[in-house]
């Protein structure tokens, strides 16, 4: 049986029992805003039946462009299920605010796979860089749509295509021009090569993983232009790993970084390779403290980013001050130590961000779907019925 990964909300936390451990909590992620806050929720309408889209293109007016950001990548999740995960760019080329109603997914059949509305799909779209959430798209704006497919395992097609449904307001007078205010469209390709097994990045029990697939939140939603080319997603797949004890992630008060369990905690290769990039030199930061670095190369704190594959990077950020055993060129095993769990760059917190990446670049890479060679989820912390204490 293929090794499973695990499925973070925006509001909920799994709690790992691992060979390994860690988690943490980004600067805007475990203590900071998830950019889906605000989201509207469109009024209910009729949900009609998908149909394929015309097989030729017809030459009506719309009200907006879209088209994916990327080609769609698979991860078998601890639900069991494959999750399909892309985005749409979504262009108002139009006078008037367009609000998004339903997004589709259809297979190559025409089948209907899924359909994303309401508050869902409120929460799923978003600015591309400001990640504020709302269907409503104003005049001559970009959004992206997130879309998380998710299918039974060996049901994943080659390609979907989509329908997309949206509305004008009632007093616009450019509507007239609009010919129809359904999108057919467009198709994306889905990559299904099966995700990068790893071991995990670290090692013990009561793990808490946070902001990771497949739902809004700022990993899944950092999106950054590229050579004026592209838009990269280089956090897609990404998680933060913390350490918790008696439900509590620190002793005392909280403003110590020694004062957290997690911190200092050994990190380990998460596979066979060669080191390729390293940051170092950037002090820990005090918890609870927002920070604004002064470089481009602060961003990840101190980092490691190890080659496991070609074309696979395994990077880790927020690495302890001093504590980097490895150099640029060296090769590690499975399970070496290459530093220690820190709190450095713009981060609230000690905690781990780790991902996978296509380029050793955490800004201009895409992050990769990975699956853990052995975990046990214990459970999930729900942050909506928490009353915002750590006891």
């Amino acid at each position: 049986m293929r090794a499973r990964t695990f499925l973070i909300t925006s509001v909920a936390v799994a709690v790992l029992l691992t060979s390994t451990a860690c988690t943490g909590f980004d600067q805007t992620g475990f203590f900071g805003t998830t950019g889906t806050t605000g989201a509207s929720e469109p009024p209910p309408t009729e949900t009609p039946a998908a149909s394929a889209p015309p097989s030729e293109p017809t030459d009506q007016v719309s009200a907006i462009l879209v088209q994916p950001i990327q080609d769609a990548l698979v991860v078998l999740g601890s639900d069991e299920m494959e999750h399909v995960e892309y985005e749409l760019l979504v262009v108002n080329v139009f006078s008037d605010p367009v609000t998004l109603m339903r997004v589709t997914v259809i297979g190559p059949d025409g089948e209907e796979l899924q359909q994303v509305e309401g508050g869902t799909l409120a929460a799923a779209t978003q600015e591309l860089f400001t990640k504020a959430a709302s269907p409503v798209v104003a005049p001559s704006a970009a959004v992206s749509v997130d879309v998380d497919l998710i299918l039974p395992p060996g049901e994943v097609p080659a390609r979907v295509t989509h329908r997309i449904d949206y509305t004008l307001p009632a007093d616009s007078a450019g509507a007239v021009i609009v010919d129809d205010t359904i999108v057919h469209g467009p198709e994306v390709a889905i990559d299904r090569t099966d995700a990068t097994v790893i071991r995990p990045p670290v090692a013990g029990d009561d793990w808490v993983v946070t902001t990771a697939c497949c739902s809004p939140n700022v990993h899944r939603d950092l999106r950054l232009a590229i050579d004026g080319r592209r838009i990269a997603t280089a956090e897609t797949f990404a998680v933060d790993w913390a350490r918790m004890q008696d439900d509590r992630l620190y002793e005392g008060d909280g403003s110590r970084n020694e004062q957290y369990y997690t911190f200092g905690e050994e990190l380990y290769a998460v596979a066979d390779g060669t080191v390729v990039a390293i940051n170092e030199g950037v002090a820990e930061s005090a918890p609870l403290v927002a920070q604004s670095p002064e470089a481009k190369s602060g961003f990840g704190g101190n980092y490691v980013i190890i080659e496991i594959d070609d074309d696979v990077y395994a990077a880790y950020e927020h690495v302890q001050a001093d504590s980097i055993t490895v150099e640029v060129g060296d090769t590690v095993e499975t399970g070496d130590v290459i530093g220690r769990l820190g709190n450095t760059g713009p981060s609230l917190g000690p905690h781990l961000h780790f991902g996978l990446l296509d380029r050793p670049d955490l800004f201009a890479g895409r992050s990769l779907p990975f699956v853990l060679d052995e975990f046990t989820m214990v459970g999930t912390l729900d942050f909506d019925a928490s009353d915002g204490t750590t006891s």
